[in-house]
């Protein structure tokens, strides 16, 4: 879980990878419809309250769940509470982003309201998010998921090497290890971490964790001032939600293929074609508002196209990165219906990166097999 260092390889005995032509961001912008780009806040609204009304459907139904299906069905209820958890989130992440609506203070408002119930402090992970999507696979700045070097995992403990590979850390990593522990990049809860460095950045990160703590005293009274209720009802699920959001923001920026840059090699396009979309199925991927297969088109325009339409984008994207299919620039698209499984064998094989090229990084076992494929 630490920042990536400088690689220390010779970059004399490395190859220069040659970069094909790469649109502009002005070029995608002009092949995607313009009504792609229109936020209405009424919408934008809908979707928060749809998600408020599924999270309370869910509540009202747990009693039943588990009368009649004992711990097999809560296990199930747990997971459809991350699934639902994880979609609130992303309507938060509109607000984040500023594309749920053109109104600053409502999309404050209503990122506080989809993010202080899930205990994710608003303003502050909007501070920390942001950084991932301006420096998205450059090794240095994209913190979305640290990039781990040879360097890196040669010098660090066994603990820390296969943390990861234990299943149950992805329960773990998102809350309480990166929102409260603030690995890698600081403490979203304690305003004197090293996230923030203005007095501004310290008041907003207050404010943010007394929403959360407001919603989270909210939920002990309501669960009767019992640990155990607040634990198994509300703490718990909110377990399974991190680890559906841990899964969807590695699952877009990982395979054996991707490659990540040194400073000199990175360029903002370049970064953002190393994005795959996922296709969940089972109408997960429409529950969590199509972050998971609408993830390039959001990641080129994250400011710009909200949630809702990032499918109507999508077919623009491809065709506009149609010439480069054939190399590593090209749309990236796959089917994952066993997306858990995908994330716990990456978590596995995905250990460091080392490098392709002059600045131009990629995972181990991708540099292995290209070189046995030649």
């Amino acid at each position: 879980m630490t920042i990536a260092t400088k690689v220390k390889t010779n970059k004399k005995d490395l190859d220069t990878i040659k970069v094909p032509e790469l649109p502009s961001v002005a070029a995608l912008k002009a092949a995607i419809p313009e009504h792609c780009f229109v936020k209405d806040p009424l919408i934008s609204i809908s979707y928060l309250v749809k998600d408020y009304l599924l999270l309370a459907g869910l509540y009202f139904a747990v009693p039943y769940i588990e009368h009649y299906l004992g711990w097999i069905g809560l296990l199930g209820w747990y997971w459809a509470m991350g699934i639902v958890g994880s979609a609130l989130f992303c309507v938060g992440h509109d607000c984040g982003h500023g594309s749920f609506s053109d109104y600053e203070w409502l999309n404050d408002l209503c990122g506080h309201l989809a993010h202080a119930p899930i205990l994710a402090p608003f303003w502050p992970w909007q501070k920390s998010h942001r950084q991932h999507h301006q420096y998205t696979s450059h090794l240095e700045k994209d913190k979305g998921h640290p990039w781990v070097t040879e360097e890196d995992y040669n010098n660090r403990t066994a603990i820390e090497k296969y943390f990861a590979v234990i299943p149950i850390s992805g329960w773990l990593r998102w809350n309480p290890i990166y929102t409260i522990v603030g690995l890698p990049d600081g403490s979203h809860f304690w305003p004197w971490s090293r996230l923030f460095e203005t007095t501004e950045d310290r008041v907003k990160c207050v404010v943010s964790g007394v929403a959360c703590a407001i919603c989270a005293y909210i939920a002990f009274a309501l669960s009767g001032y019992s640990v155990y209720t607040f634990v198994k009802y509300y703490y718990i699920p909110l377990l399974f939600q991190g680890l559906i959001l841990v899964i969807i923001t590695y699952l877009q920026h990982q395979n054996e293929n991707i490659e990540v840059y040194e400073p000199e090699e990175w360029g903002f396009v370049r970064g953002q074609t190393q994005t795959i979309d996922r296709h969940w199925g089972f109408g997960l991927d429409n529950i969590m508002h199509n972050i998971t297969n609408g993830h390039v088109a959001h990641h080129f325009f994250f400011t710009k196209i909200p949630h809702y339409h990032l499918l109507e984008a999508t077919p623009a994207i491809k065709k506009a990165l149609e010439p480069l299919k054939n190399t590593q620039y090209g749309y990236k698209r796959e089917v994952n219906y066993n997306w858990f499984f995908k994330y716990l064998h990456y978590n596995v094989t995905l250990d460091y990166l080392t490098h392709k090229a002059k600045g131009v990084l990629q995972y181990r076992t991708g540099v292995e097999a290209s070189k046995k494929a030649h």
